[in-house]
């Protein structure tokens, strides 16, 4: 009998699949651009409809009006409340602190206790003073980013507690990023402020759980013979003697799905901020009516409906090319 040669079952890169820890990720990598405004903005998940284009791809149906699957996204407005100063060294990054913008609308969405008298709070004269005591050579290793809480009930999301994310700001260096930073503290910023129709993103997401799940369904192995051992759905072998042990490379069940993942290059179609443009009769399903800003993006991504999405600049691919919409 011949070697069956056939790729793996299971992908390794994904090691180990248990349930992410948080629904809001924490993101280490980051475009680097020279232009100053946020890299990413925070959405949620509402449905799937079609949308028709004109094909602007390099492909045999280049020109050709195309029927493409399209994913609606709520962006309810952000609100930046918190500028965190960092530093590059060779031993890591430090963060040195945080500069908040409180007022008493950020104070109650948060859920903190009201500023008690004789308290010192790192403002941004705080932030310019920490940036001015370094010198020049040292200024180049400093970079910004803030912290924004999504105004979820303004889009009628069952959310007791805003969430919060941390966003990268672009800019060539430090002084660039601090006067936009000053401009942006304490206010409200819309997705309009950060992307733009043709721009691609990256999508990271907790996908949609399972639960425990068999080797089968959570790696697609091939089903046993019945004549074999008697079982269908199970793994033929753990692997071999020697090692003496389990490897880890092993498929075996356990849990399926919700794990983070990162979805690259998704184009953005459409956005604005009536959302009587996007709304289907009676809702979407699980989801319901959109009631603030809305970005469609084409293809799918990660996750359920009313799922926290981030949406990130894309790492791989900077083009921007409108897209030509002939119905939605």
């Amino acid at each position: 009998m011949g070697k069956v040669i056939k790729p793996r079952a299971g992908s390794l890169a994904f090691k180990p699949r248990k349930r992410s820890r948080d629904i809001t990720p924490r993101i280490r990598t980051w475009r680097s651009t020279d232009v100053v405004k946020l890299l990413g903005y925070p959405v949620y998940k509402v449905g799937m409809r079609q949308a028709g284009m004109i094909d602007d791809s390099q492909s045999a149906t280049k020109g050709m009006e195309l029927t493409v699957p399209v994913t609606v996204l709520e962006a309810p407005k952000i609100t930046v409340f918190a500028a965190r100063l960092y530093q590059k060294t060779n031993t890591g990054t430090v963060c040195h602190g945080d500069a908040l913008a409180l007022n008493q609308k950020i104070i109650s969405m948060l859920g903190m206790a009201k500023k008690r008298d004789g308290k010192q709070t790192k403002d941004v004269k705080w932030l310019e003073d920490k940036i001015n005591s370094f010198n020049d050579e040292e200024k180049k290793d400093l970079y910004i980013s803030v912290l924004a809480l999504t105004n979820t009930k303004e889009a009628g999301l069952p959310k007791k507690k805003p969430d919060v994310v941390e966003i990268a700001v672009g800019g060539k260096d430090i002084k660039s990023q601090l006067d936009y930073v000053k401009s942006i503290l304490g206010k409200d910023l819309t997705h309009k402020d950060v992307f733009e129709e043709g721009e691609y993103v990256d999508a990271i997401a907790v996908t949609r759980g399972h639960g425990w799940q068999g080797v089968i369904r959570r790696h697609g192995i091939h089903k046993q013979r019945p004549k074999n051992t008697g079982r269908v759905r199970h793994l033929g072998t753990l692997g071999p003697w020697h090692p003496a042990y389990v490897m880890y490379t092993t498929p075996q069940a356990g849990q399926h799905g919700f794990h983070r993942r990162t979805q690259y290059n998704n184009r953005i179609l459409l956005m604005g901020d009536d959302p009587s443009k996007v709304n289907i009769p009676g809702g979407y399903p699980h989801y319901g009516e959109v009631k603030t800003g809305f970005i469609c993006v084409k293809g799918s991504i990660p996750g359920t409906q009313k799922r926290f999405v981030f949406l990130r600049k894309a790492l791989r691919n900077d083009s921007v090319v409108k897209p030509h919409i002939t119905w939605f």
